[in-house]
């Protein structure tokens, strides 16, 4: 149940310690993990520097999940991620951050704690916190009517 009495920021509600990969990780590497993991946004590295994201709309649109293995093997992330993702600090506002995310129309977002990578901000995540709050606001035994009908 959330109680917070000020704006909660990005680095309380992220998923932490996320799955990356670096940019010569391969399209079969990527499809392996966003399986197995239940993800569907990777950070891509180069010597420690997150240098873009994969999402699995992205990875699908380069390679076709019934695509030969052989065939994934030969494409690397720096080939489909999308570069400069949108980073943010560990400590930004979550109200700007989800405002900017609507603005840009991106699922994910890519949080940084001393220049390292901290965590990623899903729209999953946000779905999640927004539920909670408002289950505080309205407990389940308050539930209103369809008004809109």
């Amino acid at each position: 149940m959330i109680k917070h009495k000020k704006m909660p920021i990005v680095g309380a509600v992220m998923t932490s310690f996320p799955y990356f990969v670096e940019v010569d990780d391969t399209a079969a590497k990527m499809e392996r993990m966003m399986d197995e993991h239940s993800i569907r946004h990777l950070p891509v590295q180069e010597k420690g520097e997150v240098i873009g994201i994969v999402s699995e709309r992205d990875l699908h649109h380069h390679v076709k999940r019934e695509a030969p293995e052989s065939e994934k093997d030969t494409i690397q992330a720096r080939h489909i991620m999308i570069p400069h993702p949108y980073i943010v600090p560990f400590r930004a506002p979550l109200n700007e951050v989800v405002s900017e995310m609507a603005k840009r129309r991106i699922g994910s977002v890519i949080v940084q704690r001393q220049g390292k990578l901290a965590g990623i901000l899903s729209a999953i995540d946000v779905c999640r916190i927004l539920g909670e709050y408002l289950e505080s606001m309205f407990p389940s035994g308050r539930r209103g009517g369809n008004t809109a009908a």
